[in-house]
């Protein structure tokens, strides 16, 4: 697992493949298969554990005594942050780099399975925007929902425009947009 999200971290998942992976690792290709049935399998496991890398990133952002606005907007940063430090990852878990409906298409992996990634992530936001919440308490989730695909808008383009001239202050008007309306 740690040599196959290197391989993404360092190149994407073009580089990606179980012949090489079984190079990097020292076994035999017909090796690799008593741990990854194919290609889709390895993804999925890569996938699995960069949602689970990020939802303990954002949970250690929203963790602390300080005033739940103030946790949110860390939780919000949290996942801009992991984006840019773990791209390949991100591009894997959200942007097609593994098409997890071709491979639910293929029956190589069950639906359920993709269904429950990232789950665990957004649970983090649904309870950071609970926290903020003031009477009348209004059900978090659709907030949570708008929060992490403008969040996720946001840092893809960052990722793929980068040479777009964004304004200075771009990412602070982000968080301070995404935040306001979850108080609101």
């Amino acid at each position: 697992m740690t040599a196959a999200l290197t391989v993404v971290d360092e190149g994407g998942v073009g580089g990606l493949t179980l012949r090489g992976l079984a190079r990097i690792v020292g076994v035999s290709a017909p090796a690799i298969y008593a741990h990854f049935a194919d290609i889709d399998a390895i993804l999925l496991a890569v996938a699995r554990q960069a949602f689970a890398d990020l939802t303990e990133h954002l949970s250690a952002a929203g963790h602390g005594s300080a005033p739940p606005e103030t946790r949110l907007r860390a939780v919000c940063r949290a996942y801009l942050d992991y984006a840019q430090q773990h791209p390949g990852r991100y591009h894997v878990m959200f942007n097609g780099q593994w098409d997890a409906t071709a491979a639910i298409d293929r029956g190589a992996v069950e639906p359920r399975v993709v269904n429950e990634l990232g789950q665990d992530a957004l649970s983090v936001f649904v309870e950071a925007i609970r926290a903020c919440r003031r009477d009348p308490p209004r059900d978090p989730y659709p907030d949570a929902v708008i929060t992490w695909v403008f969040l996720h808008g946001y840092i893809h383009q960052r990722l793929v425009s980068r040479a777009f001239p964004w304004p200075p202050d771009i990412t602070q008007d982000v968080l301070e947009t995404v935040v306001g309306r979850c108080l609101r």
